[in-house]
């Protein structure tokens, strides 16, 4: 490895536990967003990578893959305005991030949805003309993004964690003003995601025994992911789960 690309891996990584991380920032209520106004890449790379998670997703994961990156871009623009931060991945890892959900990929390997997501996702990548460093980070970011263990993460694979956690079960809702919230499930609604999620990860939990997800209780966690209220009413007070 490169002293130049060890120093770009250096200058990306964060303290992955909460409290610790936001001691990078100053801590206060969040701004609310109008989401129009977050930057969102647009490179033939980018747009390839959109049409072809749009073609193999459920439009409910789909849409989810897009609000976490508003929601993740949201919380850097808030809070993280210091970062060097690399828009284009972290919008790629966001598209991508449940590619292992297609449902051409998550019951035809013995591979965790997460890992097979990030082998795939390296491969469509390159394919798609994407740097081969850029799809390495990308690839680690999806293949970490249930990995809450304390320690160090990347950037990309931190805000991955936050933007999915919030969206999937409602956790750490202080960190995104509720109209930021409201204005990303309008854009992209959630066309019964709780379920639709939840389903896929009895899926995992029933097909793939032993799976990186079975370090989580079943019981607790699909309970939590099919009532995440945090996420459930859009600007007219609709439930969309």
């Amino acid at each position: 490895m490169t002293s130049q690309l060890a120093r770009e891996l250096a200058d990306s990584v964060v303290e992955r536990e909460i409290q610790h991380f936001l001691e990078q920032s100053e801590v206060r209520p969040p701004k609310p967003f109008d989401i129009a106004s977050i930057h969102v890449p647009s490179t033939p790379l980018t747009e390839r990578i959109v049409s072809y998670a749009n073609e193999v997703l459920h439009p409910a994961i789909f849409n989810h893959s897009n609000r976490v990156y508003y929601l993740g871009a949201a919380m850097v623009q808030d809070y993280l305005p210091q970062w060097k931060f690399k828009w284009e991945d972290y919008f790629l890892t966001s598209i991508l991030h449940d590619i292992g959900l297609a449902p051409s990929l998550q019951l035809n390997s013995p591979l965790s949805f997460e890992y097979i997501g990030g082998i795939h996702a390296r491969e469509k990548l390159v394919e798609f003309g994407a740097p081969q460093f850029q799809a390495d980070e990308v690839a680690e970011a999806i293949i970490r993004h249930t990995d809450e263990t304390e320690g160090y993460i990347r950037q990309s694979g931190y805000m991955i964690q936050m933007s999915t956690t919030i969206d999937v079960t409602g956790r750490n809702p202080q960190w995104y003003h509720p109209h930021t919230i409201d204005q990303t499930v309008q854009k992209f609604p959630r066309l019964g995601f709780n379920n639709v999620f939840a389903d896929a990860m009895v899926a995992e939990y029933e097909q793939k025994p032993g799976s990186n997800l079975c370090k989580r209780d079943k019981s607790i966690y699909l309970e939590r992911v099919r009532n995440n209220s945090v996420m459930e009413k859009d600007l007219n007070g609709k439930a969309v789960q």
